[in-house]
This record gives structure tokens, C-alpha cells and sequence, in this order.
């Protein structure tokens, strides 16, 4: 008897790899050409990419996919879809491919994996490594193998395996493999019931979704994907399903960060995410003001950006400008302390807004003479304030790009005096990501509080400008810019 309680899980685990790598996946050593196939390749279509952006090639003598860009913004993305027609246990899906770039510059080259449940909605994804991740293939490589790997739950009914290049150059793909594993019987080791017993915690005295989670169920599936963990980077898989387990209750906003990603995030000139400033101009008399995201924690360069802002705000004043127009539609967040603190002159109010957390407590943030600072922290002050004698209507320009610290930028002048919002409304990541370190040193984002601005108005999702402008891409003129520049001229007190 005690043989049949491990032979069933053993067959079923042979029986269930055999059914979805060997008869639902096909051709993943690219093989088989097709002229009906998009990409030429069969059973792998475009995803996204131009003519000739996937095709097939030979390299060293083996025939493989590959992904030509043209330029550093180009995307060509080849995937191959099945659909789960049996019972699905949830189970770790793993991909690895070998991977080649010749010149490859932008984000970098990698893997992918989506799965979607029985409405074709998005239940997670994949990609090379994480938020900040390093491992995104750039440069001028040899073969290397790479790998990833994520939890597919019961609700799975769609699978997605994808090659994926962002940027330019071209990127080579051979030996692509699939495996799952489901997680039935499995033991955790002491170190992984340890571990995502503090994540859970975590989650359970945090997460603004709290009470709808059974927090218990979800330990036992994470423990169970952690099982026998020897080292914490074993169970960062777990802890990524637990976030990716709270998105069906509203929350698109929590992510992980490992340690290598942290320390990526902290330090001076990411290997991802390139710094972009703030850029200024006049547009006939109005000073306009491009404030880019900033996805970055380095103490460094945080001020830097603020202080450029305040010397193109000083710049601008000085050209007797007849407004601002500050234009947060590129802007996908980060840290929001580098564009407060550095659009601070703009602000006619202190307290800008706050952060209010599952208890209800409020927690605010300020500027006040070159300083930014929150109720429980000192924050940190810009090398040189400018102050303005003459405040000047203010147009925030926004769209459905703005998100998360981009929003919070937009809070922050909600309430001002001489302000209105123009384009479309936002994202809607209006939530505020506590960051709460695990024994690694690895990092759950988690949302764990709402905007609020500073009149005391929350917000739970996207928020909507005072004036709705469509901007038409394939116009010549910016019609959002345009209806800005008209409000200020007619603007009175």
C-alpha cells in the first residue's frame, strides 16, 4: 500500500508532461517549415513584428528562429499557443531555450510564457526575470541556455510559449524545451515554511485586497511550489504566485523583486532601466515640461532629476512664459520622489497628498523650500530651490500611460489653484506599493495603500482630466497641447 501512494502522482506526472510538451507543443527545435506560417516556421506565429521581423535560419549549421529589429524601440514577438482540453492541476511550467544575439541593443532578447483562463483573460506572465530584471540577452552573444519558469493554477485553459526580441538587431533561438511539474505531494523544506510563512504574514496584515484572500489555501499551494527549497532563491516562485494569485481580486499593481534586482534598482545607471531626464521647451509662449518616468532608487541620481527639473523651471520662468504645460502622458511611474521634489516651485500647497493604508491611517507627503518629505520620513532636500514670485495657470497633460508614481505626480496637483488636467484618463494604478524586505534581502511590492489628494478624496482606479481631448496620433499637431495652450490664454482668476 505504501507503493501505490507514490505511483499514482509518478504516473500522473509522466502522463501530464507527455500530453503537454510532447502532443500540444510542437516543433520546438524549429524544423518544420510551413508556407502558410507567418513566420515560416510551423506552429509558431507573429505575435507582433513587420514582414520579415521572425523567420527562420540556419546557424551553425542548425536550423533555428530568428528575430530581426530594425531599430532600438522595434518588438518582434513569436509564439506558439495551445489549449488545455483535460483536467489541469496546478502545475510549474518551465521553458529554456539556447539564445544567440549578434548586436543587440535595447531592452534585449528572451522568453516568454502567458497563460489565460477560460474567458481568454490574462491570469500571469513571464518574461526574463522580473521588473528590473538583468538577464535579458544584449550585445554580442554565443549560444547560452536560459530559463524560466511560472505556476500555472487550475483555472489554466490557454498556454502561451513565446521568443521575444525588443529592440534592435538579431536574436537566434534553438533546442526550445517545455516541461511541467505539478506540485501534488509535495513536502517543504523548514527553510520554505519559514519563508513563505513571512510573505503570507505580509500579505495578510497589508494587502488592501486582505480580506478577500483565503490566505491559508494560498500558503498551503505556495508551500507545496516551494516544496523540499534548499535556498531562498527556491521559493522565489512561491511568493511570485502569491502576488500573481491576488491580481483576479483587483490588485495589478504588487510585484517581487529578488535581491540581484534590488541592488540592479539602488544602483547608478541600471543595465534595464536607463535614467531618462526631464526635457524642457517653449512652445510659442508656454513652457512645457516633459516628465518622464523614473524607474530607479539611487540616491544619486533621484537628485539629480529633481534638480534638473527645478533649473528647467527656473529656465522657463526666465523666458516670461505665459504658462506651464506639464505633460505626464509617457509617464509609467517608479519613484515619485524625484518628480515631486523637482516639480515642487509648481505646487502652491505643502501637503500634496497622502497614502492611506488598510487601517485607514494616512501617511503625507510635502514640499516646502526645495524640500520633499513625508509624515514618517525625512525625505531629502534639492541641491538649489527656486522659489516663483508669480504663480502661473498650470495645464497636467495625462493619458491611459500614466500610472502608478506618474498618478501620484498628477495627485499632487489635484487641488492646486490655477490648475486643470487635459488628454484622457489614466491607467489606474492608484495604489501605493509598501516595500517590505524578506530574509534574503529580496523585496515584496505590495499594495498596500490608495491615493488620496489633498483635500482628502481617494482614488480607486483610473482618474479622469477635467477636459477629455482625443489625441490623434496621425494628426500633425497635438490637439492635448493645443487645448492646454488655449485654456491658459483664456484662463482668469
Amino acid at each position: 500500500m505504501k507503493k501505490s501512494q507514490y505511483l499514482f502522482p509518478l504516473i500522473f506526472l509522466i502522463i501530464l508532461i507527455q500530453n503537454v510538451s510532447g502532443q500540444v507543443f510542437h516543433n520546438l527545435n524549429f524544423q518544420e517549415l510551413c508556407e502558410d506560417s507567418k513566420t515560416g516556421i510551423c506552429f509558431w506565429d507573429v505575435s507582433w513584428g513587420g514582414t520579415g521581423a521572425i523567420s527562420s535560419a540556419i546557424v551553425d549549421k542548425q536550423k533555428c528562429l530568428r528575430i530581426k529589429g530594425e531599430k532600438e524601440g522595434s518588438v518582434g514577438f513569436s509564439e506558439q499557443v495551445v489549449i488545455i482540453d483535460n483536467t489541469w492541476e496546478t502545475s510549474i511550467i518551465k521553458i529554456s531555450s539556447l539564445i544567440k544575439s549578434d548586436g543587440v541593443s535595447g531592452k534585449g532578447a528572451g522568453l516568454n510564457i502567458g497563460l489565460y483562463d477560460d474567458a481568454d483573460q490574462l491570469i500571469a506572465n513571464k518574461d526574463m526575470g522580473g521588473v528590473y530584471s538583468l538577464d535579458w540577452v544584449t550585445g554580442i552573444n554565443d549560444w547560452k541556455h536560459y530559463t524560466i519558469s511560472i505556476v500555472a493554477p487550475q483555472e489554466t485553459v490557454k498556454i502561451k510559449i513565446g521568443a521575444i526580441l525588443y529592440g534592435k538587431g538579431s536574436a537566434y533561438f534553438k533546442d526550445y524545451q517545455v516541461s511541467v511539474t505539478p506540485i501534488l505531494n509535495r513536502q517543504p523544506s523548514k527553510l520554505a515554511r519559514e519563508y513563505i510563512a513571512a510573505a503570507c504574514d505580509t500579505i495578510k496584515m497589508h494587502s488592501l485586497f486582505r480580506d478577500s484572500l483565503d490566505i491559508a489555501k494560498l500558503k498551503d499551494v505556495a508551500l507545496s511550489i516551494a516544496n523540499d527549497a534548499q535556498t531562498y532563491q527556491d521559493c522565489h516562485l512561491a511568493v511570485n504566485y502569491l502576488l500573481e494569485s491576488i491580481r483576479v481580486f483587483g490588485d495589478n499593481h504588487s510585484f517581487f523583486m529578488n535581491a540581484i534586482e534590488i541592488a540592479n534598482w539602488e544602483s547608478e545607471g541600471s543595465q534595464v532601466s536607463k535614467i531618462e531626464f526631464p526635457t524642457f521647451d517653449i512652445i510659442d509662449r508656454f513652457g512645457y515640461i516633459l516628465v518622464p518616468a523614473f524607474h530607479g532608487g539611487n540616491e544619486s541620481q533621484i537628485l539629480d532629476f529633481a534638480d534638473s527639473l527645478q533649473r528647467g523651471i527656473e529656465f522657463l520662468t526666465d523666458a516670461n512664459i505665459a504658462g506651464w504645460i506639464v505633460d505626464l502622458r509617457q509617464n509609467t511611474g517608479g519613484n515619485m520622489a524625484p518628480m515631486v521634489a523637482g516639480l515642487g516651485p509648481l505646487f502652491d500647497s505643502e501637503r500634496l497628498g497622502a497614502l492611506i493604508d488598510v487601517n485607514g491611517h494616512p501617511d503625507s507627503w510635502y514640499y516646502k523650500n526645495g524640500q520633499y518629505y513625508w509624515d514618517r520620513d525625512t525625505g531629502f532636500s534639492v541641491s538649489k530651490h527656486v522659489k516663483l514670485t508669480t504663480q502661473l495657470p498650470i495645464a497636467v497633460l495625462t493619458s491611459a500611460q500614466t500610472g502608478s508614481s506618474g498618478e501620484a505626480v498628477l495627485v499632487s496637483f489635484i487641488g492646486n489653484s490655477k490648475t486643470k488636467i487635459f488628454g484622457q484618463p489614466t491607467w489606474g494604478l492608484t495604489t501605493g506599493n509598501g516595500n517590505f524586505r524578506l530574509k534574503d534581502s529580496s523585496e515584496i511590492f505590495l499594495a498596500s495603500t490608495i491615493y488620496s489628494d489633498r483635500n482628502g478624496k481617494t482614488y480607486h482606479g483610473r482618474i479622469y482630466p477635467d477636459f477629455i481631448i482625443e489625441d490623434n496620433a496621425s494628426s500633425p499637431n497635438d490637439a492635448v497641447i493645443e487645448a492646454a495652450m488655449k485654456w491658459i490664454l483664456e484662463w482668469k482668476d
